[in-house]
């Protein structure tokens, strides 16, 4: 299972969202390519999907977040 990499969202420019990741990599990529509404400061998780495994990224993605809320209602 591929583990995501977490990242804030640092500006959103119009149509561009710059992204760093924890080790001070920054990014930018269409808004467009972002789920829900991205806003400066809001964390938020990367991961790469080879492509022709884009279902299984997202199968990862879900898993993941799914172990997140199980871990965090058993704290």
């Amino acid at each position: 299972m591929a583990t995501p990499l977490k990242a804030t969202v640092q500006t959103v420019d119009g149509d561009s969202v710059t992204i760093k990741l924890e080790d001070g990599q920054t990014f930018r990529i269409p808004a467009t390519a972002c789920e829900g509404t991205p806003k400066s400061g809001l964390e938020v998780r990367v991961i790469a999907a080879v492509l022709g495994s884009e279902d299984a990224g997202r199968q990862s993605m879900a898993q993941h977040i799914l172990n997140q809320l199980l871990g965090s209602k058993h704290a």
